[in-house]
């Protein structure tokens, strides 16, 4: 039996460990939204894939769609993201917010274009990569993301509260 394999970038949130020596890794894509992958042996020192899909990565992956999970069958790491609370607090939020594979080209693309900027540790860099992904969301308006720090942050708030996460 032949599978398709996917090919395509994307934004490593989490890992966790799955048995002796594999992990399930969620991933941010912009093809095919939030995916869950098993790496099969990718504890084990021998492991080709161990370097490139560490969390807080953007990475070249290959999946195949098995009968009941993704595997990854391929990594090249193209950057490692710093693992900052700055940057480790919004990709969380991704990970709380988006739920199942569905498709969102423009909030891979506002999150990948933020996490890769030089202007990383500015004081509102958090703010602002939490508002666009609230926005691409659907919870905050486009009027929203022009407002000062205050507003902004209220709106921010607002948004999470109406997501039944807070």
């Amino acid at each position: 039996m032949s599978y398709h394999i996917y090919t395509m970038r994307g934004i490593i949130l989490s890992e966790r460990p799955v048995r002796e020596a594999d992990r399930i890794y969620t991933i941010m894509t912009r093809n095919l939204g939030l995916v869950r992958a098993a790496a099969i042996g990718v504890r084990k020192e021998i492991s080709k894939l161990r370097g490139s899909i560490e969390p807080f990565s953007l990475s070249s992956i290959s999946f195949v769609k098995g009968k009941d999970y993704w595997r990854l069958t391929s990594a090249e790491l193209i950057r490692n993201i710093p693992a900052v609370p700055v940057i480790a607090r919004p990709l969380a939020l991704i990970e709380k917010l988006v739920q199942g594979e569905a498709p969102n080209p423009e909030l891979f693309d506002a999150v990948e274009k933020s996490i890769l900027s030089p202007e990383l540790y500015d004081e509102m860099f958090e703010t602002n990569l939490v508002s666009k992904i609230l926005f691409h969301l659907g919870y905050l308006k486009e009027s929203d993301m022009a407002l000062g720090k205050k507003s902004l942050i209220k709106a921010i708030n607002d948004g999470l509260h109406n997501s039944h996460l807070t």
